[in-house]
């Protein structure tokens, strides 16, 4: 992804924003709060949790841990994300995830839920994400269903081309969608094509330094959670 690419992704984001739920939760056949719960509660809450494109805080506000760090480029977005969290406990960074602003072994576990795909460099981010994390601590990624090729991933691309569009202007009112200079969710579509299939991704963890790495299916295959260790140094 070049630049341009990433800034227009990050527009994108940011006009979708007042309706993204909405459309998550069509396209998803309201599945995708389900799945944000059983991953956010993968986290202690004794953790010290670092969460990356945290957008409108929809994953956010299912994080009970006691410290918070949720990391978002888009002012914009983080600022619709403030209502809906603990103060207390949730700290708002704006940044990205190939330069994260934390010190290296300062979190127990870092999540992205639905924005790996759009990360400019995700081996830099990975690797930022092994550096960030204490020694045994956890990287999670989930996002939209990549499988390899088979019948599963043609009916998930058929839902993506063929299903989104329309779901897409029953969730975003008309009005809404005649001040949009182009289609976001275009952009959105654009970032599926590009992500690569689960395998890759572990490949990825595990060239960055990461063990013990695993994908599971969440419920209705629809998506997938991808998550490995940060290994424990030997003092042998």
């Amino acid at each position: 992804m070049s630049t341009r690419e990433w800034h227009d992704l990050m527009d994108a984001m940011e006009e979708v924003g007042p309706y993204y739920e909405r459309v998550n939760w069509l396209i998803t056949f309201g599945m995708v709060d389900r799945w944000r719960k059983k991953v956010a509660a993968l986290a202690k809450s004794e953790d010290t949790v670092l969460e990356i494109g945290s957008g409108p805080g929809n994953f956010t506000k299912h994080l009970s841990s006691k410290s918070v760090f949720a990391l978002e480029p888009s002012p914009e977005l983080s600022r619709a994300a403030v209502k809906d969290v603990d103060p207390e406990r949730v700290s708002f960074l704006r940044g990205v995830g190939e330069e994260i602003p934390l010190m290296a072994g300062s979190v127990d576990k870092v999540f992205c839920v639905f924005s790996f795909r759009d990360f400019f460099d995700k081996e830099r981010s990975m690797g930022e994400m092994h550096r960030v994390l204490k020694e045994g601590g956890e990287a999670f990624v989930v996002d939209m269903a990549k499988p390899p090729p088979g019948p599963l991933a043609k009916m998930l691309e058929v839902h993506v081309r063929r299903m989104v569009p329309p779901l897409t202007r029953v969730a975003v009112p008309a009005a809404a969608r005649e001040r949009w200079a182009r289609d976001p969710y275009a952009k959105l579509l654009e970032t599926y094509e590009a992500f690569g299939s689960t395998r890759i991704y572990e490949d990825l963890m595990k060239r960055t330094g990461f063990s013990e790495v695993t994908t599971e299916y969440l419920e209705l295959k629809g998506a997938t959670m991808t998550r490995g260790k940060k290994p424990w140094k030997s003092t042998s």
